[in-house]
């Protein structure tokens, strides 16, 4: 079941100039982007930012119910990444589309498999309701058939410096097709809390995970890949202007 929250981060609520939607994978829970939404406050105006769970969250769930979760929700993420389009994108498309319908420009941002449907819903907003002024940014998110598009200029695929055993799976070519022969507009490499290891490094990047980098500077990884996210948002928005 889709889930759909507005975060309390949010600068407006209607007829906002600009709309954030954050896309989480498996096994997330409903306050997991909140300090990512905090950063983009402080860099936008006039912003209502939602957080969209297409796989559900993982609110009230127990030790016993995990597996079986966790084995609903890949099957689920395991369609999504061989399918271009699915009952999610197509339902998360019109949920964006209704809050995003006066806004001039829209972001959306995915984790894990939440990046998989972050692009392909963005391909829908463009291709079927009109939407020109899109981002699309995927982090640590699994890597999946593209074509060959123009489309793919809006999209940033963005990983740790920590090998992700979540951004191993997949590719963006797929063997022997004339297709699918795609790449994102834009693949990058971040430093982020090199404290975290293996999967809780694949859980980190949108939390607030204070650090300090080599220069001896205090970070955090929500405010690194927002100001990141917001730097390649305007270098795209000046070269369309």
């Amino acid at each position: 079941m889709i889930e759909t929250f507005l975060s309390s981060n949010s600068t407006c609520t209607e007829n906002c100039r600009m709309v954030v939607c954050f896309f989480a994978g498996v096994l997330t829970y409903r306050n997991n982007f909140e300090a990512a939404a905090s950063e983009i406050a402080k860099r936008y105006q006039d912003v209502k930012m939602m957080t969209i769970f297409p796989y559900g969250t993982a609110n009230g769930i127990t030790r016993f119910s995990f597996i079986r979760l966790l084995a609903k929700q890949l099957t689920k993420v395991s369609y999504d990444l061989s399918h271009d389009q699915s009952k999610r994108v197509t339902n998360v498309s019109q949920i964006i589309r209704e809050h995003a319908e006066t806004s001039d420009r829209v972001i959306l941002i995915g984790h894990s498999a939440g990046g998989v449907i972050a692009y392909r819903t963005g391909l829908v907003l463009e291709q079927k309701y009109g939407f020109q002024q899109l981002q699309v940014f995927a982090v640590g998110c699994p890597k999946f058939h593209l074509r060959d598009i123009p489309f793919n200029n809006r999209f940033t695929y963005i990983t740790g410096q920590i090998r992700d055993r979540i951004t191993q799976i997949g590719k963006w070519r797929k063997p022997g097709s004339r297709i699918y022969v795609g790449r994102p507009g834009r693949e990058i490499q971040m430093d982020f809390n090199p404290a975290h290891q293996g999967w809780k490094f694949h859980a980190s990047y949108f939390l607030k995970s204070d650090w300090m980098d080599s220069n001896q500077v205090f970070r955090s990884n929500s405010e690194k890949l927002v100001a990141k996210i917001h730097e390649l948002d305007q270098e795209t928005n000046f070269q369309d202007s």
